[in-house]
């Protein structure tokens, strides 16, 4: 199944169309040759720019990348796969897109503690030569980019915490789940000192489950499967 297929607009003639009334600028999508949305331009502007340019990914996202990376990478699905599960197959769309795109996905250090906890040596040591190859080929990436990491200090790590992140760690111990689990909590932090746009997770019995909590306190959680459907009707703009 292409981009297409999965609702991504085409733009060009005859696939999207603007009209005037006294309220303002339309836009109107078309899916092939079928109508399928009306949206005022300033709800457009919105919705294009809600789209999240740097994601933090969750340790569990990254083991995923390597377990099944021959389908997200290559969309070859396991033999013994009856069925894809969405957040497969949205990961796979996603960095599809993202061949084109610009999209940056931050690997925190703090994973690399994660995995080191892992009980099969095996396991753990195949993820981190894995992780390590993948953090040191982003990091490259992202002291490319100017100042936004300056800002952030995501590629130096700086680990002693501003007076406000030491006040975001204190509300982060209020929530048990997080006091429990200060590797979640340290990536959370890590979140704010990268000024992230959104954490990628799959982790639902923890950082997933505080999600509303924690867009309070501005940070936004996204399974791969909801920011693919952020992400789908606008995904042919790069592909």
């Amino acid at each position: 199944m292409d981009l297409e297929e999965q609702g991504a607009v085409r733009l060009g003639v005859g696939r999207s169309g603007t009209a005037n009334d006294r309220e303002g600028k339309y836009t109107f999508f078309f899916n092939g040759n079928n109508f399928f949305g009306i949206l005022k331009m300033t709800d457009a502007f919105e919705q294009f720019t809600s789209i999240p340019g740097r994601l933090l990914m969750d340790t569990c996202i990254l083991n995923l990348l390597q377990d099944e990376g021959e389908y997200i990478f290559e969309g070859i699905i396991p033999d013994d796969c009856d069925d894809v599960p969405v957040d497969w197959s949205a990961l796979h769309y996603i960095f599809k897109v993202n061949e084109r795109a610009s999209f940056q996905f931050l690997v925190s250090p703090i994973t690399l503690a994660e995995l080191a906890n892992e009980k099969d040596m095996l396991i753990s040591q195949r993820r981190l030569l894995w992780v390590l190859d993948v953090l040191d080929v982003w990091l490259i990436m992202l002291e490319e980019t100017g100042d936004r990491i300056a800002d952030g200090g995501t590629v130096r790590h700086r680990f002693k915490l501003s007076p406000e992140l030491q006040a975001f760690e204190r509300n982060l111990l209020t929530i048990p789940d997080f006091r429990r689990d200060p590797l979640d909590r340290l990536l959370l932090v890590q979140y704010k000192m990268g000024n992230c746009d959104a954490f990628l997770t799959l982790d639902c019995n923890t950082i997933w489950r505080h999600k509303e909590w924690l867009s309070e306190h501005g940070i936004r959680v996204l399974r791969p499967s909801e920011f693919w459907e952020i992400l789908k009707p606008w995904a042919a703009l790069w592909y």
